[in-house]
């Protein structure tokens, strides 16, 4: 049979190689939240060693002691105050919960290729109605073969641009707004 000391260490070294194998990314809000590390600072930190009253990671040579308040009575309430301690740290640093792990870009889809394209052309050559006359690259290079169309976009780019430019700022203001929401509600 084995001593409560012994299987005290066991416990630990549990909760130390799980915490470091599968949540590295707790472990690095820990340290960002209660030792008031960055982002950059916290990427390579790990646990080293669990207390009842306290943890220890390691970022590059600096030890980091983060207490638990209140201490607990074994390591059975590890994993609770642990998951605990991490939505805390959530909260404290404004963020969700939910990860984003892959950004998938505006070229895997083609209708959202197609429509990026033609936003940042819009934004790149409506500003500037002698995109669109006769000496231009635009003009000599496409718009030769259909004068009147490039006569009529030189005409009405400044309206065009005008309407976009404020429902971009307004659509990105709302997208802001909900993404300070959600943080809040995590």
């Amino acid at each position: 049979m084995t001593t409560p000391e012994a299987q005290e260490a066991a416990a630990k070294q549990r909760i130390i190689r799980h915490m470091n194998a599968d949540h590295h990314d707790s472990i690095r809000r820990y340290v960002e939240a209660y030792a008031s590390k960055s982002m950059w600072q916290s990427s390579g930190a790990e646990m080293i060693n669990i207390y009842l009253d306290h943890m220890i990671f390691l970022i590059g040579s600096h030890q980091i002691v983060i207490p638990f308040d209140p201490p607990m009575k074994s390591f059975r309430e590890a994993r609770e105050r642990l998951v605990e301690m991490d939505k805390d740290a959530l909260h404290v640093l404004g963020r969700s919960d939910i990860s984003i792990t892959a950004f998938i870009p505006p070229t895997v889809k083609m209708g959202h290729l197609f429509n990026f394209t033609q936003c940042l052309l819009a934004y790149m050559l409506l500003p500037r109605p002698a995109n669109f006359r006769p000496g231009s690259l635009l003009y000599d290079g496409l718009l030769y073969r259909v004068p009147s169309f490039a006569a009529f976009v030189a005409q009405i780019s400044w309206i065009v641009f005008a309407i976009m430019l404020p429902i971009h700022i307004f659509e990105a203001g709302l997208m802001g707004k909900k993404q300070e929401k959600e943080a809040k509600k995590h």
